[in-house]
């Protein structure tokens, strides 16, 4: 169904309803210092009917509609139509470009057809009617954050979520289901130094451990958060368990495609379920099971003998070693407690919920918005957690964490993304997962750090 979203007549026509997206004529690639810019820019923008709109390379390709009205005629000498007056009953006007009645543009997410309406016998005129999906990006919500000096934080538009609705950054970008039931009645493991961590201001295991921390991961278009997380703390405590000498690449393909019990593969997964499977039956190597960022049926034999070491690979011409890690466990909600598991053990898996903002974001210190009553219900992300820190903004201390999404590198701060830390910030101190991992050696090495019986999980690294 459509409804009509914006009345195009005249050039001089009002079309605030498209508030991110204006096709009034005007000056703005014409008026930056630097023109045109190379590539995807995203400072490359012109204030645009309360938004931005953008002059880069990125307009030559389709269905860029948060470029700027004039771009093809600045940047790629196009020729500015002339409008007849017969037009106007013709076709509609969108972006200096009329379109014939019947005929369709994409605005962001939103389709608009251009059709003729007749409010009064006599009295006809072309109109787009377009559908009222909500957007994942809201370029007037970016520019109010960048805007904002206090916000801490800064948002952008990036390419790859414009024109996606916002049930599909919900449904597609995200992935963990909540095992409340199970998850929080975990007893969560309270032994922890708090001496050990009171005064350490900044600590990042990426400086900390060089080599030794996997690079954030792109999910894709497939709610897998579960399985990039899970995978990729087991990945980094296998290589500090090892003390650098076992850089395997665990597969979050295996885990997808082979932990189908219960669990929804790219339609979302538990945790706990994920750190069962791990435990049980163990992770085979990237190259052994490459990621296809799609749920497939299992290549790789389920082997529950845990005297066994090595499955059989995808390809099914080779074997290769499985990785198993000990029970998963649940780190005490404190920001102490947590700052203690990552020196000693290692990163850990953290959930967050999350709301539609935290898709534009780019740098700084995140925080929720405000007020998080009335927004839309559980959307949870897993993420993994790699350090702390704090800065000045204007005038005080922000502490913060230091936390991997599953967006790629292209995402936040090269995948990366800072949030505040101790005030448990979009409930991301609320459930905080890690787990043992053994690394596989041929005998006994009396020099591998023995498991703390206190806690059951943690080795001094």
């Amino acid at each position: 169904m459509f409804q009509v979203m914006c009345l195009v007549v005249v050039l001089a026509a009002k079309v605030s309803a498209l508030s991110d997206l204006s096709d009034i004529p005007g000056r703005y690639c014409e008026t930056r210092s630097v023109q045109c810019c190379q590539a995807r820019e995203d400072e490359c923008y012109v204030p645009i009917m309360g938004t931005l709109c953008y002059c880069d390379q990125f307009c030559d390709r389709t269905h860029n509609d948060d470029c700027c009205p004039d771009y093809a005629y600045v940047c790629r000498n196009a020729t500015r139509p002339t409008p007849r007056p017969s037009d106007v009953t013709l076709g509609c006007l969108y972006k200096g470009r009329y379109y014939p009645e019947g005929s369709a543009v994409k605005i962001n997410c939103n389709n608009c057809k251009c059709q003729r309406v007749c409010p009064t016998p006599g009295s006809c005129r072309s109109d787009l009617a377009c559908s009222q999906d909500r957007c994942l990006v809201d370029p007037a919500a970016i520019t109010s954050t960048n805007q904002d000096r206090l916000a801490g934080w800064k948002a952008t538009n990036y390419t790859q979520f414009w024109g996606r609705t916002l049930d599909e950054g919900f449904t597609r970008r995200l992935g963990t289901r909540q095992s409340k039931r199970r998850a929080y009645q975990m007893r969560p493991i309270n032994v922890f130094d708090r001496e050990r961590v009171k005064g350490r201001l900044w600590y990042d295991l990426r400086q900390e451990k060089p080599g030794m921390i996997s690079p954030p991961l792109d999910q894709g278009w497939c709610a897998a958060d579960w399985v990039v997380s899970t995978v990729q703390v087991a990945t980094d405590r296998l290589a500090l368990v090892s003390k650098g000498e076992d850089r395997t690449y665990l597969s979050p393909q295996h885990l997808l495609s082979c932990n189908a019990k219960n669990q929804r593969g790219c339609d979302g997964g538990h945790l706990t379920r994920a750190w069962k499977f791990v435990q049980k039956f163990g992770l085979v190597p990237e190259e052994c099971y490459p990621w296809t960022g799609r749920q497939t049926n299992c290549s790789v034999s389920k082997v529950k003998d845990k005297r066994k070491t090595t499955a059989r690979c995808a390809n099914g011409n080779s074997e290769a070693p499985l990785h198993r890690t000990g029970p998963a466990y649940r780190v005490a909600p404190e920001p102490e407690a947590i700052m203690h598991e990552i020196m000693v053990s290692g990163p850990v898996q953290a959930t967050m919920r999350v709301t539609q903002d935290f898709f534009t974001y780019r740098n700084g210190v995140y925080q929720c918005p405000r007020d998080m009553r009335g927004r839309r219900g559980d959307n949870y992300h897993a993420v993994r957690v790699v350090g702390w820190g704090e800065e000045v903004q204007n005038g005080r201390v922000v502490k913060y964490w230091i936390v991997s999404n599953s967006w790629g590198q292209w995402w936040g701060e090269n995948g990366y993304f800072r949030i505040v830390r101790g005030t448990n910030e979009c409930e991301i101190e609320s459930l905080v997962f890690g787990a043992w991992i053994n690394p596989i050696v041929p005998k006994k090495d009396p020099s591998m750090p023995m498991m703390d019986k206190t806690n059951m999980i943690s080795f001094n690294l």
